[in-house]
């Protein structure tokens, strides 16, 4: 029995490179709008794709520092102020709502609801699936809402999708 906003399981994955996960069993997500969703097992997720932030302090604080070196000013002290923002934002997120971050990766994937939906559910698995607190899952969904667009699918999969024309 799967409870309403709950995971029914706590996950199993194998870390399959660095950043990448493998589910070694299905995982089940009871969504209150949406019943069930399942994660089939094998499915291969990145998490949360917060890496980016990682990468965005490490080049601005690289520029920072090149730019002290060659008197910037103004551009070295905002090139810092970026460093320090995505250090504490990637502090702040790292190691939360994975089995949430899975389950969003699938529904992209899968292309099952509409992009809003998929962004709507992640929220909701991140605070009642995995407790993640209201605050840093919002700064997840702001995330997602922000640069999603360029991995949701364009083909989904669920009968009773169709593209502009076609019925």
């Amino acid at each position: 029995m799967i409870l309403i906003g709950k995971f029914d399981i706590h996950l199993a994955v194998r870390f399959t490179s660095r950043w990448d996960v493998a589910t070694q069993e299905a995982l089940t997500f009871g969504d209150p709008l949406h019943g069930p969703l399942v994660v089939p097992s094998d499915f291969y997720s990145d998490l949360a794709s917060i890496r980016i932030l990682r990468e965005v302090c490490r080049w601005a604080a690289i520029g920072a520092l090149v730019g002290w070196v060659f008197a910037w000013g103004w551009l070295a002290a905002a090139l810092l102020v970026v460093a320090i923002v995505t250090l504490a934002l990637y502090g702040l997120l790292a190691g939360y709502g994975m089995r949430a971050a899975i389950l969003h990766d699938w529904l992209y994937t899968v292309g099952m609801l509409p992009r809003a939906e998929c962004d709507a559910v992640f929220y909701r698995a991140l605070t009642t699936g995995d407790g993640t607190a209201r605050w840093r899952a919002a700064i997840f969904w702001l995330g997602v809402r922000l640069g999603g667009f360029t991995s949701y699918t364009k083909t989904p999969t669920r009968s009773g999708f169709f593209t502009p024309g076609e019925k």
